[in-house]
C-alpha cells in the first residue's frame, strides 16, 4: 500500500525526526551535559616509575617469625609474601639460609636444588630438622635430603586441577583445592610425591601425593603446589577459569592453603602469633556495595541511602559520572545527581568511583597520557566492544575530581564498570590517587580477603592500592532476594575464617534488593562489621602496614607494635602463650590467648 497526500508527509517528518536523533546519538560532541565554569583536574597525574621489589623488603624482625628462605629470585615470593601479609602469618624473608637457620620454622621457597644451594647448605637444613626445626620446600631436587622429607625417588612434574585433604579436620569442609585448569591460561605445573615414610595430608585428583610430611626430631614437609606462584596469578586476576564459579559462591582455596601454613607455623614455633583478619569482636565484615550506572539508579540509591543510614549502617556507592549521551544511556551526571551525592554523603555513605564512560571494552582502553580533563576528556560509547576518546587515566582522573569539585567527597574507591579490570589499572589507582579497588571478583582470586595490588598486575613491584573483591552481586538469576539463602550460607562460610563478604547492588526502584540488604543487615549485625570500602579499607591499610613482633629479652617476652596509622580492634592471637600475667599499656587489652590493640597512637610495646 502506497501512502499519499498528508500520511506521506507525516512519515517524512518521523524519518527526519529519527535520522536527527541519531545524529545527535552518534556525534559525542553532542549530547554532553557542562558544568558552567568547571575544568580540571588541572594538574598532570602521569605514571610515576617505581623500583622493583626485593626479598629484602620483607626482611628483619624476631626468630619467631616465619622465615621464608629464597633460593631462587626469579619466583613467585613476591606472591608469597602479599598472600602472608594477607593472612596475618609474621614471616621474615632472607636469601641467606644463615639467616633463615635462626628461625625456628623455615619455609625454602621454591626449590631446594643443587643447582642453587651450597653443600654446606644442605647440612644446615639436615641439621635444622635433626635439632628440631620445622621445613617446608615446594620441590626437593638433589641435596641428599629425600629422606628427611619422607621421599622415594624423584618428584614428579605434571598438571592436576585439584587437590583433596586425607586429613578430615585440615579440610573443614572446604572441599576440593583448586589450583590449575588445564588447557587454559590458569594451567599451573605441580609436583607429585613418592612416599617412603612419609604421611600423605593432601593428594591431587590422581590420587598422587600433593603434600606430605616426616617428623623424626623436627618436621619436614613438602607441598606440590607452588603456593607463591598461585596466589600472584590469584591476586593478579590470572586464574578466573579456576573457581568453580565466576561469582555468589565459596571459592577459598588459596585461603585454605595459607590456613594449612599458619597451623605449620603455629606448630612448629614455639612463640608464635597471627594477625586477625577481621577486627575485635566480630567474626566477618559485610561490605554492601551500589554500582550507580543508569539513569534510575539515581533516585533509587538515595532511597538505599536512608534505609541503610536508619538502620545505623555505612555503605559504599559508586557513582558513574556520565555526562556524556552514547550507545549506553542518556546524561544523569547533573545539578540533580550532585544534589543527591550530596545527601548521601551526610548520611554517613561513602561515595566512590564508578568511571566516566562505564564501558566494558575499558579492559582495552589506553593507558592515556595523565593530562585527561574535564570538559575535554569526552569518551563515547559506540557498541558494547567499542568505546572511542577514552584511557584509564581518563576514566580515573575525570570522574574522581568532578565528584570531589562538585559534592567535596573525598574519593578514594574505584569500580570498574563491568569489572572491566585492565592490567595497568593498579598504577593508574596510584597516580590518580586512589587507594582501594574493587573490579574482579573473589571467586577469581581464590581468596576472600583484600591484598595490595602490584604493577600491570605482574609480579614485579607493589603499589600502595588494595583490591576489595566482589563476593555477591544481583545480575545473576532468580531475584537477588530469592538468593538470601545462599547468600548467608556463603557469607557464613566466610565467617568460619573471619573473611570479607564485598555485595555489590545496582540499586533500582524495586524492592526486593533493598529488602535483601536490610535482611543481610539484620541477619548480621551481631556478628559481621558492616561497612563502607574506605572504612574498612583503612582498618585493613594500618593492619597491613603494622610491624608487630614478639621479642625473647632476657628473661621476658616483648610484645612490640610499630605503625604510621591509627590501630582500631586489631586482634592480635598468641596461641601458645601460658603466662599468668600480661602488662600492658593503654591502649591494649587481653583475653586468653590474645591481645587487642585499641588505640590511635602510633607505637606500642607491652612485656609478656
Amino acid at each position: 500500500m502506497k501512502l499519499r497526500g498528508p500520511a506521506r508527509l507525516v512519515l517524512l517528518i518521523a524519518l527526519v525526526l529519527g535520522v536527527s536523533s541519531l545524529v545527535r546519538m552518534a556525534q559525542p560532541d553532542r549530547g554532553i551535559y557542562l558544568f558552567k565554569g568547571v575544568e580540571g583536574p588541572t594538574i598532570s597525574t602521569p605514571i610515576a616509575p617505581t623500583a622493583g621489589a626485593r626479598p629484602s623488603d620483607f626482611g628483619g624482625g624476631s626468630v619467631n617469625r616465619l622465615a621464608i628462605l629464597v633460593t631462587d629470585t626469579n619466583s613467585g615470593w613476591l606472591g608469597l609474601a602479599r598472600g602472608l601479609r594477607a593472612h596475618g602469618i609474621p614471616f621474615s624473608m632472607t636469601t641467606s639460609v644463615t639467616e633463615a637457620m635462626r628461625h625456628k620454622v623455615v619455609f625454602a621457597y621454591p626449590i631446594i636444588s643443587g643447582s642453587l644451594l651450597k653443600h654446606d647448605d644442605f647440612d644446615a637444613l639436615r641439621a635444622h630438622v635433626a635439632a628440631g626445626g620445622s621445613l617446608l620446600t615446594f620441590d626437593v631436587e638433589g641435596g641428599g635430603l629425600s629422606d628427611i622429607f619422607g621421599i622415594a625417588g624423584a618428584p614428579t612434574g605434571t598438571f592436576e586441577n585439584e587437590m583433596r585433604w586425607t586429613d578430615a579436620k585440615a579440610a573443614r569442609g572446604d572441599g576440593a583445592i583448586r589450583v590449575s585448569r588445564g588447557g587454559t591460561e590458569a594451567q599451573l605445573g605441580v609436583v607429585a610425591y613418592t612416599t617412603a615414610g612419609a604421611r600423605t595430608l593432601a593428594t591431587f585428583s590422581s590420587g598422587k601425593a600433593a603434600l606430605i610430611c616426616r617428623t623424626t626430631v623436627g618436621t619436614a614437609c613438602a607441598l606440590g603446589v607452588d603456593l607463591g606462584a598461585l596466589t600472584a596469578r590469584s591476586m593478579n586476576g590470572r586464574e578466573e577459569a579456576v573457581g568453580r564459579s565466576y561469582v555468589n559462591g565459596y571459592e577459598p582455596s588459596v585461603d585454605v592453603l595459607y590456613r594449612w601454613l599458619a597451623k605449620f607455623y603455629v606448630d612448629g614455633e614455639p612463640m608464635p602469633w597471627l594477625i586477625d583478619t577481621a577486627p575485635a569482636g566480630k567474626d566477618v565484615s559485610v561490605l554492601l556495595t551500589h554500582d550507580i550506572d543508569f539513569t534510575h539508579a539515581v533516585s533509587s540509591a538515595a532511597t538505599y541511602a536512608k534505609a541503610l543510614a536508619a538502620t545505623g549502617t555505612q555503605a559504599t556507592f559508586f557513582l558513574q559520572t556520565k555526562y556524556v549521551r552514547d550507545f549506553n544511556d542518556d546524561v544523569f551526571f547533573n545539578p540533580l545527581t550532585v544534589s543527591s551525592t550530596i545527601s548521601m554523603l551526610h548520611s554517613g555513605m561513602e561515595v566512590g568511583s564508578h568511571s566516566v564512560a562505564h564501558s566494558n571494552a575499558m579492559k582495552y582502553f589506553p593507558l592515556g597520557n595523565g593530562s585527561e580533563s574535564y570538559p575535554a576528556y569526552r569518551p563515547f560509547v559506540k557498541t558494547s566492544t567499542v568505546t572511542d576518546n577514552a584511557s584509564i587515566l581518563g576514566e580515573l582522573r575525570v570522574s574522581r575530581y568532578l565528584l570531589q569539585h562538585l559534592t567535596a567527597a573525598n574519593v578514594t574507591s574505584f569500580r570498574a564498570g563491568y569489572l572491566s579490570n585492565p592490567f595497568k589499572l593498579p598504577q593508574a589507582l596510584t597516580a590518580s590517587g586512589y587507594l582501594y579497588d574493587s573490579s574482579i571478583t573473589a571467586n577469581s582470586c581464590l581468596s576472600h580477603l583484600p591484598f595490595q595490588l602490584t604493577r600491570d598486575r605482574a609480579d614485579r613491584s607493589l603499589e600502595p592500592v588494595y583490591e576489595f573483591p566482589v563476593t555477591i552481586e544481583d545480575e545473576a538469576k532468580p531475584a537477588l532476594i530469592s538468593r538470601l539463602s545462599a547468600a548467608n550460607r556463603v557469607i557464613a562460610d566466610i565467617a568460619r575464617s573471619h573473611g570479607v563478604a564485598v555485595i555489590l547492588v545496582h540499586p533500582d526502584d524495586s524492592s526486593q534488593k533493598l529488602k535483601f540488604e536490610l535482611r543481610i543487615v539484620q541477619a548480621w549485625r551481631q556478628r559481621a562489621w558492616l561497612t563502607s570500602l574506605a572504612t574498612f579499607g583503612a582498618w585493613w591499610r594500618a593492619r597491613d602496614d603494622a610491624d608487630i613482633d614478639v621479642v625473647r629479652d632476657d628473661n621476658h617476652w616483648s610484645f612490640r607494635v610499630r605503625s604510621g596509622r591509627p590501630l582500631h580492634n586489631l586482634v592480635v592471637h598468641l596461641p601458645k602463650w601460658s603466662g599468668t600475667a600480661l602488662r600492658l599499656p593503654t591502649g591494649m587489652t587481653a583475653t586468653s590467648h590474645q591481645i587487642v590493640i585499641d588505640t590511635a597512637a602510633p607505637g606500642l610495646s607491652a612485656t609478656l
